[in-house]
């Protein structure tokens, strides 16, 4: 099974309309997410990324990791729905994607219909 890394990395926008104690805890949340990615612990990973949508349900960044995060166990369907919520999104904004040293900006929804392909190999 072929998956799109999507790590995601650089939010700043996402914390323009939030107090700076929330903005903190949220950065904190999601650094924890993306380092269990990054490890490779997709149980720790979906834990932070879950925690993290109930504050934000419809942040294209988490939902687009959850669902990379749901693929790489195995729950390809799971996934699939995840990959459509965020093609349902109002906004499409830009997410940043690689490794830190080497992150470049693509669409969300892109990135979504890219993750459902490669449900399909």
């Amino acid at each position: 099974m072929k998956t799109v890394s999507v790590l995601c990395v650089g939010a700043a926008m996402m914390f323009g309309a939030m107090g700076s104690a929330q903005a903190d805890a949220t950065s904190q949340s999601e650094g924890l997410a993306f380092e269990a990615i990054a490890q490779g612990n997709w149980t720790a990973a979906e834990a932070e990324l879950r925690a993290g949508l109930a504050q934000t349900p419809a942040d294209p960044m988490k939902l687009l990791n959850l669902a990379y995060v749901l693929q790489k166990s195995g729950r390809g369907d799971e996934a699939a729905g995840i990959y459509g919520q965020v093609l349902t999104l109002d906004r499409d904004p830009l997410v940043a994607i690689g490794s830190e040293s080497n992150t470049r900006p693509m669409r969300a929804k892109l990135l979504a219909k890219k993750g459902m392909a490669s449900l399909d190999k």
